[in-house]
């Protein structure tokens, strides 16, 4: 073997046997090798060493900081089998350089590449970056070397449906994770193992797991360990595969690309979408072509995917769910999330060019985590901290706010409110202190903005009540959602609620209140007939209106925080006022509204004039605005004369106006009280 190691190189090697030998050691290790190649007189160890002002004395003080524990047996010198690996490895680049014998420089090269050795220890223990060493020594002997990890970029670039996160850290692309560090060991672990080395990341959306996967790319590049985590998108992969079989190809040329190759981990996001995705008409879809290299341990694979469509989708193909080991990825608490921001919005400061006070994280984590719900920790409190850095820099304030937290969260919740909101808000004063939480956001826990249980005899003094509600907390049309729990009298009916076990019918319904709820936040609850639905169905309705969430079959918490709940119940007679508390409440199952109200003290007979009131200044606005004018005489006294019946008949001269007199543009509207009807001239 030592044949082909020149003098200068068997001199380093016995050198390094003494120094070895000096400290009582019978195992000569790679750190006695970096001594003895730093102490030869112009060797590269020596000269680029010294660049970086580094000096004997530090070396060795590197070395005692190491605890380094062997077994010497006196009178016989063994080396270490990372000391053998240098020197095999110096052999190995000495003939790639076509050099007939191994020099100094070949032993250096060696050394440097070996991982996990105590040589690299001690170097990266002076802060040297070994990467920078490797390319100076290439660049000065000027060697020509395949290098196989550059040949891997190389041919990742050739596919347009990868991106390599590692490239994006050496960028500076990506925020730093912060926290999380058991969950990064387990995944390390988890991926060194020799079987079974593939993991799952399961959790709700915005809870931080591809964050998860670039903080393990940042720890990779950091440690200068020889890892690239490449990230697979299964939509472009499709994108562009015209004829059969494109599709296959594509995804078998990427294995092949990056089969059996230790330093190459690929993500997969969404790794749901990998089933039945591509097959076309026959079954080779991407799962199906990933499982036998999966099985075989031929790549290292990272997926992440919500819960929901785990189990739906991951955990019913056994034969997939079997490679992976599952991390479930819990959410952040509020003090978790606080430090995750305080750590990361010298970020935001940079980019968005204003100031973020430590103050500022706190208050906006605590306004996010009540008003914006069914959205997860970090995510949702990031989104907020980036839009108000944006608002706060488009209208040039230097200074991050509490106003303009509160201005961002408005906007995102659509909490606006108008004059008009706030007439019909002076028509129920006992909801002005639900709107002041509410608009404010000073929530002191989770549950529904207001619940109301009302008592009323016409089914348009309910819609009445509803719309005005609506209108106070400018809730959409479409996100109202009425129930009449007469018509869920049996104990199954609760699916309709919060859908069906996993395995039984309606398990995937969409139409549930929780898939409801999940769409529209901010919605209106209206249960008709309380007190008349089936036990179970009357307990859950005690706990939307008690903790303010509750879970579905697929174990997803939903919350009820910007709901209404509205519980009705029909009445027989006329009552003035709020209802008598104690009796409601036993006539209900002890369920707790906060607001009791009998509507036939709203809706009088003054109320309703009000409504048509409204409806005809809309008229006045329409004729206005398509260039006709509209003048009502003696308007402040036309109230006691709209009604039902009279608003009807003044919709249809209205309509003759717009449509039958066409050529007309001013209209006098006035209320002729011998024929009792509206008139127009």
């Amino acid at each position: 073997m030592y044949d082909r190691f020149s003098s200068q190189a068997k001199q380093i090697i016995v050198r390094s046997h003494k120094y070895a030998l000096s400290e009582n050691e019978y195992v000569v290790g790679t750190e006695h090798l970096l001594l003895a190649l730093y102490n030869e007189s112009n060797s590269s160890c020596n000269i680029l060493l010294k660049e970086l002002d580094i000096n004997e004395k530090d070396i060795l003080d590197s070395i005692y900081r190491i605890d380094v524990f062997r077994k010497n047996i006196p009178g016989l010198v063994l080396y270490t089998p990372k000391y053998k690996v240098v020197l095999d490895g110096a052999l190995e680049i000495a003939k790639i350089c076509e050099s007939d014998l191994v020099y100094e420089e070949h032993l250096f090269y060696a050394l440097l590449n070996t991982l996990d050795c105590i040589a690299r220890a001690v170097l990266k223990d002076l802060n040297v970056d070994i990467n920078d060493l490797i390319d100076e020594i290439v660049d000065v002997m000027d060697w020509e070397l395949e290098d196989e990890h550059e040949e891997v970029k190389q041919d990742i670039k050739n596919f347009t449906f990868v991106e390599n996160i590692t490239s994006l850290v050496k960028s500076n692309k990506l925020l730093p994770l912060i926290g999380r560090e058991n969950i990064i060991d387990r995944i390390i672990n988890i991926l060194n193992k020799k079987n079974k080395r593939n993991v799952i990341l399961i959790g709700n959306a915005g809870v931080g797991k591809t964050a998860i996967v670039e903080g393990l790319a940042q720890k990779y590049y950091n440690e200068k360990i020889n890892k690239q985590i490449l990230s697979l998108n299964i939509t472009s992969l499709l994108a562009g595969t015209k004829y059969r079989g494109d599709f296959e190809q594509r995804i078998k040329d990427f294995l092949v690309s990056v089969s059996n190759k230790e330093d190459i981990i690929i993500f997969i996001d969404e790794i749901h979408n990998i089933i039945n995705v591509g097959n076309g008409d026959s079954n080779l879809d991407v799962a199906n072509i990933l499982k036998p290299a999966l099985a075989r341990g031929d790549i290292n694979c990272i997926g992440a995917t919500t819960i929901d469509e785990y189990y739906k989708h991951i955990a019913n193909d056994g034969a997939l769910s079997r490679r992976f080991l599952p991390i479930f990825i819990e959410e952040p608490t509020l003090e978790e999330t606080v430090n995750i921001l305080l750590n990361i919005k010298k970020y935001y400061e940079n980019f968005h060019k204003i100031v973020i006070s430590d103050t500022i994280i706190p208050y906006l984590c605590e306004k996010v985590e009540k008003s914006i719900v069914n959205r997860y920790f970090p995510d949702k409190a990031i989104d907020v901290l980036d839009e108000a850095c944006s608002y706060a820099k488009m209208h040039k304030i230097n200074e991050l706010s509490n106003t303009v937290i509160d201005k961002i969260i408005h906007t995102i919740n659509n909490q606006e409110f108008s004059d008009i909101s706030i007439d019909n808000l002076n028509k129920y004063p006992f909801i002005k202190r639900y709107f002041l939480q509410y608009y404010s956001n000073v929530r002191a826990d989770f549950q529904p903005i207001v619940s109301i249980l009302c008592k009323y005899q016409k089914e348009d003094d309910l819609t009445s009540f509803i719309n005005d509600v609506a209108l106070v907390f400018n809730i959409r049309n479409e996100a109202i959602k009425k129930l009449n729990l007469s018509n869920f009298q049996e104990e199954h009916s609760i699916s309709n609620f919060i859908g069906a076990p996993p395995g039984y019918v309606g398990f995937e319904n969409p139409n549930t209140l929780t898939k409801f709820v999940q769409k529209y936040p901010r919605s209106i609850i209206v249960l008709k007939n309380i007190g008349h639905g089936a036990h179970n169905i009357t307990e859950l309705i005690k706990d939307i209106l008690t903790s303010g969430y509750i879970e579905d079959h697929g174990n997803n918490k939903v919350f009820f925080t910007n709901t209404i709940i509205i519980g009705t119940q029909t009445s027989n007679k006329n009552t003035i006022g709020f209802l008598d508390t104690k009796t409601i409440q036993k006539n209900n199952t002890d369920i707790k509204f906060n607001e009791l109200a009998d509507l036939n003290s709203y809706f009088d007979f003054e109320t309703h004039n009000h409504y048509y009131d409204h409806l005809l200044k809309k008229y006045i606005q329409f004729f206005n605005t398509n260039g006709k004018e509209l003048i009502v005489d003696n308007f402040e006294n036309i109230n006691e004369f709209l009604n039902e019946q009279t608003y009807i008949e003044l919709e249809k001269r209205l309509y003759e106006c717009i449509f039958v007199n066409k050529n007309s543009n001013k209209f006098i509207l006035f209320y002729d009280k011998e024929k009792k009807t509206f008139v127009i001239s």
